[in-house]
């Protein structure tokens, strides 16, 4: 457990919620913020809990659209308002932050108000205002001088977790209990394979299914690229090591002939620290 110093028990237990949540729920995102400067673990705590919150909404909102709105509509309240919740309160006197997590809210929202994505553009564009917009916010929040570069980088590397996390939950995007926002197979991508969603999920032509895949994985492995070259030390390796988790799922999925069903596509709980510990010695992403 992180132990932070010089808090009160309010805080301490609002920060404590924040990091419970992560470790539960979004293990990924809670290893790269311990790759954070200390002090600044807690608001990037928060923020990533807010982040599992819009998740939470959009799942709820599977069977029920509108359940997953109005919880929604809440955090949009709270934010606006200063509502009660520990995320809120670690975040209480950041204006800025409550902006730019409007944003994000704004964006997970259309998961359940949005048509399907009609081609790559369009996913891409999604991923970049959802786990793109988080790794930049993350970004700006751990070091304000750095440059317009770094925190571009981080928001690719965000984007491109984004992507691959989208096709490693296929098997349930499917509308229902277990909802986890839009099919991120592209419309005009599946109908050049011949495919509808419903053959996405009864696990037929899973050759032409495959393709699809590939052609998203593809997308994220360029928002990759633009991490080429990229060398980061101190605060702003952090959310660049979205970008280092990013590759490696893509490599499992490659593996698997890029089978979004395949039993093995995620990280093995060891391997995942061991990683992103690697890559921070390296400075590079």
């Amino acid at each position: 457990m992180i132990v932070y110093d010089k808090m009160d028990g309010k805080e301490d237990g609002a920060v404590a919620y924040c990091l419970e949540q992560l470790r539960r729920e979004d293990r990924d995102r809670y290893l790269t913020l311990l790759f954070a400067p200390r002090g600044h673990r807690p608001v990037l705590a928060a923020m990533y809990a807010f982040n599992l919150e819009c998740a939470r909404a959009v799942a709820a909102g599977g069977e029920q659209p509108l359940l997953g709105q109005m919880r929604l509509q809440w955090w949009r309240d709270a934010l606006a308002d200063g509502g009660a919740h520990p995320v809120l309160s670690v975040l209480s006197g950041r204006p800025h932050l409550f902006l730019r997590l409007q944003a994000l809210l704004s964006a997970r929202e259309r998961d359940l108000t949005d048509p399907p994505f009609a081609n790559l553009a369009d996913l891409v564009s999604h991923a970049a205002a959802t786990g793109g917009g988080l790794a930049a916010i993350a970004a700006e929040e751990l070091a304000v001088e750095l440059a317009v570069e770094t925190t571009e980088a981080a928001r690719a590397a965000g984007t491109a977790y984004a992507l691959v996390g989208m096709l490693r939950a296929i098997p349930y995007q499917v509308p229902g209990r277990t909802f986890q926002g839009r099919l991120c197979l592209p419309e005009d991508s599946l109908a050049g394979h011949g495919l509808s969603a419903d053959d996405v999920w009864t696990g037929g032509k899973r050759d032409a299914v495959a393709a699809c895949v590939r052609q998203v994985a593809e997308a994220a492995e360029l928002e990759l690229v633009k991490l080429s070259g990229v060398r980061a030390a101190g605060s702003a390796i952090s959310p660049l090591l979205h970008g280092s988790l990013a590759r490696a799922y893509l490599r499992r999925l490659a593996k698997a002939g890029y089978d979004p069903f395949a039993p093995d596509l995620g990280l093995q709980p060891v391997y995942r620290p061991l990683l992103l510990l690697w890559r921070t010695l390296l400075g590079r992403p």
